[in-house]
């Protein structure tokens, strides 16, 4: 199983640095989350390379999946042909933060041990992880 995650990062002199890693067991795992803990790390969109395509002719995948960590919580989103966007119900002091792919609503960010171990699954099953409770975003809601 392999994840292949992708993200910018910001460098000092206002340009970008691609970041890109394998992700192939724990080990690496525990990579991915060090470099999205930098600050001037962007969202990270993730491929699980061991996903079905959905669509052959395009190169289309299945699914999206980005993560990132903000202010130390783990920020995750998942979409897939059989699941709406979700995010996951996190640490009710996570504030959110916003991308310009994706907003995590406050209350989604995970403490680090758990958003490792989500990532984990993820590698392992190639599914929405079930360690965590998922839930939709409601901007409405957020916004109050």
């Amino acid at each position: 199983m392999t994840i292949d995650a992708r993200w910018a990062v910001i460098t000092e002199d206002g340009g970008e640095r691609a970041g890109n890693l394998l992700i192939t067991d724990e080990v690496t795992v525990g990579e991915l989350v060090q470099e999205l803990s930098d600050p001037m790390a962007d969202l990270a969109r993730l491929i699980h390379c061991d996903r079905p395509l959905y669509d052959e002719e395009h190169g289309f995948r299945d699914h999206d999946v980005y993560a990132n960590v903000v202010d130390g919580f783990g920020y995750l989103s998942h979409q897939d042909r059989n699941h709406d966007k979700a995010y996951p119900v996190g640490d009710p002091r996570s504030e959110g933060c916003e991308f310009d792919d994706d907003d995590f609503p406050p209350g989604s960010g995970l403490p680090l041990e758990t958003f490792t171990a989500v990532l984990g699954e993820f590698l392992r099953t190639a599914e929405r992880p079930t360690a965590v409770t998922w839930r939709g975003f409601d901007p409405e809601a957020a916004a109050e």
